[in-house]
């Protein structure tokens, strides 16, 4: 049975999926107008991923705290804050006063109240459905986030493209709207809670990180999500950068490559989120997945064309999805409720900081190689470090 047939489940499924297109929205309209702003590949890169940044680098620690809140309560007040932090990037704009240090600050701020948000969000799902449901709504979850962070920069793109900056900062504002009045008024499900939390904050936090190292599934998981987001993932994050560098087509080469990622990572969200979410066959599927976006993604480095390279995009698109999905989908469902928000956290934080400092990293490349050169490096440097690991630590016995 699908999980939307539960009427609780489908209105916050839709609601919060059409805030995370916001989020992203806003993500991709930031980094182009920091690129008009500074013409600099480390200055986009770094300020299209400061939304990113704290949920690799602090996830962990928001997820110790976030392990006892009242999860209606907390929604609601991260979202409320998130849309303030929106309107304030679209005002701006609408004055025409943003700089480099405004859209650094605004991007890192909004940034800081996804990664508190992210380990909510995580168990949220679980207090929302029937246990007999779980299963479908953790899937169509991972599909609504991992889709709708490629998805979303594809409307951006075509906004940017036919209407202008300030329009594209107010969609991303209003997109927030519909969620909240939902979350006030939805039932939900007791959640269990470990009321005599074992150890010290430090402590909790480690045991997340060590439940999920020692589980040989989600180890595995982990570190086919870590080359994907690090070696592929990085480089859909700087979309605007290779618009502006690589293809110099402006926002037309921005709208083509986003909405072409998008498309991939709506197919792959939709065929995943029908599907049947059992573990098995997901495992079976991810590193043929991962080898086939790494070597797309190495052919990109070669690409000048805008139409070819929106076709590239669409299959890294559709594969670092199913890589996200499907590790996250894994990992939810091996982990027992009480701590979900620790150990899935931890796969939030090798996700996003791996695409974070991968992202950086080609964008101070950019700096001082062509960019394009740096896009053909890393894929090839993560098959070869994806074999060595596998050789040495895993045995060639792998998912």
């Amino acid at each position: 049975m699908n999980a939307l047939s539960n009427k609780s489940f489908s209105l916050y499924f839709y609601s919060n999926t059409i805030a995370l297109l916001g989020l992203w929205i806003q993500k991709i309209g930031v980094g182009w107008l920091t690129w008009e702003i500074t013409q600099s590949t480390f200055w986009t890169s770094f300020v299209t991923l400061a939304l990113m940044a704290p949920a690799g680098l602090l996830g962990p620690f928001f997820a110790v705290f976030a392990e006892n809140w009242n999860m209606r309560i907390a929604s609601i007040i991260l979202k409320t804050l998130m849309l303030i932090v929106g309107i304030f990037i679209w005002f701006l704009q609408f004055l025409d006063q943003h700089t480099l240090f405004t859209l650094a600050f605004l991007s890192i701020l909004q940034g800081l109240l996804s990664a508190c948000y992210h380990p909510v969000r995580l168990v949220f799902v679980s207090i929302v459905v029937p246990k007999n449901l779980l299963a479908s709504a953790v899937g169509l979850n991972s599909a609504s986030f991992n889709g709708s962070r490629v998805v979303g920069p594809a409307f951006a793109g075509g906004s940017i493209a036919f209407f202008n900056l300030e329009i594209t900062f107010l969609l991303a504002a209003i997109t927030y709207i519909p969620l909240i009045p939902i979350l006030f008024y939805m039932p939900l499900r007791k959640r269990i809670k470990d009321n005599k939390p074992q150890g010290n904050f430090y402590s909790r936090l480690i045991e997340g990180g060590k439940f999920a190292l020692k589980t040989p599934i989600i180890a595995k998981g982990l570190f086919i999500v870590l080359i994907s987001a690090f070696f592929v993932r990085g480089m859909l994050e700087i979309q605007p950068t290779i618009a502006g560098e690589i293809l110099k087509q402006g926002s037309f080469g921005l709208s083509l490559i986003t909405t072409t990622a998008g498309i991939g990572a709506l197919i792959a969200s939709i065929w995943i989120g029908v599907r049947k979410s059992d573990k098995i066959k997901i495992e079976t599927k991810l590193v043929s997945i991962l080898f086939l976006g790494l070597f797309v993604s190495c052919i990109i480095g070669f690409i000048s064309n805008v139409y070819i390279m929106a076709v590239a995009f669409t299959v890294v698109g559709f594969t670092t999805t199913i890589v996200g999905i499907g590790t996250q989908t894994i990992i939810q469902l091996e982990v027992e409720e009480f701590y979900r928000a620790r150990v899935l956290t931890w796969w939030s934080s090798v996700s996003f900081g791996s695409l974070t400092i991968g992202g950086i990293i080609l964008g101070f490349a950019g700096e001082y190689i062509p960019l394009n050169i740096g896009l053909i490096i890393m894929p090839i440097v993560g098959y070869i470090l994806f074999k060595i690991v596998l050789f040495y630590q895993f045995k060639n016995k792998f998912i």
